[in-house]
């Protein structure tokens, strides 16, 4: 087993692809009307991340943002 920050680009790449791959086959399983949107984000060292994404780099961007706003006011969203 490797660390992230051993592991070589085409490593990472490979890993990255597996998690996107299991992260969409899982959401077809629950039989979700459309396939959701998302980035997934590993770290070991939070200034050093690697992230995969389904979705265009700005909505990502978007979203992380919107997201990290909520973390630090401690906001949940209402169903």
């Amino acid at each position: 087993m490797k660390r992230l920050e051993d592991m070589t680009e085409p490593e990472l790449r490979e890993l990255m692809s597996e998690m996107g791959r299991a992260i969409q086959m899982t959401a077809a399983l629950c039989r979700l009307a459309e396939p959701p949107l998302f980035v997934l984000l590993l770290f070991n060292d939070p200034k050093v991340s690697q992230y995969i994404a389904n979705c265009q780099r700005s909505d990502c961007i978007k979203a992380l943002r919107e997201a990290a706003d909520r973390l630090e006011r401690k906001e949940d969203v209402p169903r």
